[in-house]
């Protein structure tokens, strides 16, 4: 027992640091539901607002008084710097601050871990705020600054070249669209109307071939029905078949004849075999022929 109470517990510390960073962890998860929710209600709200945007800033751009202001006033050059440099102050400011505040405060952090064991831990959220204010400013001040600058340059160079940019806007738009008529509409109208000539070739090729069909079959039907032609077909069918009969016969006979007389030539060194064959080979020829 006395050996027990006598044990040291070690990193007794760290284990106490951890433990808010467990509750913490266990509440982050629990409410993972209403984290999810609020990023579904983040990304539709920007999405929403991203897609209306186009619109919004076209109706702004098109906005009779922005163009009457824009006419009265004498010095454009500066009021588009002064607007341009209004807004990427804005942009580049806030994208400053987020660096910085990020940076700043994973730079306190780190440098309040050193003394955290001499301020039990206090030190180190104390490092992470000094270091994000520090950071927010330092961005920010580098941000809008740069952001300032750099857009009002850009803003009174082109509203000093306003005439030169708006001309050559126009130029491209009007080659794209030349460019868009020559590889797009073109090619499409082109396919189209020789899809509509096949379909229309074919149709027609159709109703010739049925027109021929029919003026072939009542021909057909016609030079049947003749009784010249039927006398003639029936003539010519009794002729050919007793003229054929007779001219078989005759063939027959002769080529059996010839056949025979050819087969006795080699008879003798055949054993008399070539009589038989010379006979059939010559009745068969005279049979086709006659």
């Amino acid at each position: 027992a006395s050996a027990g109470h006598g044990q040291v517990k070690m990193f007794s510390f760290f284990e106490e640091l951890a433990e808010p960073v467990k509750k913490l962890g266990h509440t982050a998860w629990d409410s993972r539901g209403k984290l999810v929710r609020d990023i579904k209600t983040y990304v539709l709200f920007v999405g929403g607002t991203a897609y209306s945007m186009p619109g919004r800033a076209a109706r702004v751009v098109n906005n009779p008084k922005l163009h009457a202001l824009l006419e009265e006033e004498e010095d454009p050059e500066a009021l588009a710097a002064v607007i341009l440099g209004l807004g990427g102050a804005l942009c580049v400011g806030s994208a400053g601050a987020i660096v910085g505040v990020a940076t700043g405060g994973t730079l306190g952090t780190v440098v309040g871990t050193v003394p955290a064991l001499f301020t039990f831990g206090l030190s180190i959220p104390t490092g992470a705020v000094i270091g994000a204010v520090g950071g927010i400013s330092l961005g920010a001040a580098a941000g809008g600054t740069g952001g300032f600058m750099g857009a009002a340059i850009s803003g009174s160079a082109m509203a000093y070249y306003r005439r030169e940019l708006r001309y050559g806007a126009v130029y491209t738009v009007s080659r794209l669209s030349d460019i868009h008529h020559v590889l797009v509409v073109r090619p499409v109208s082109a396919v189209r109307l020789t899809t509509r000539r096949l379909c229309t070739t074919v149709h027609d090729s159709a109703d010739y071939t049925k027109a021929k069909a029919k003026s072939v079959g009542a021909t057909v039907r016609d030079i049947a029905s003749n009784s010249c032609i039927q006398a003639t077909a029936v003539g010519a069918g009794v002729g050919a078949a007793t003229l054929g009969t007779a001219g078989a016969t005759c063939g027959v006979l002769a080529g059996g004849a010839v056949g025979v007389a050819v087969g006795l030539v080699p008879a003798l060194f055949t054993f008399g075999l070539s009589i038989p064959i010379g006979a059939l080979v010559g009745s068969g020829t005279g049979l086709c022929i006659g």
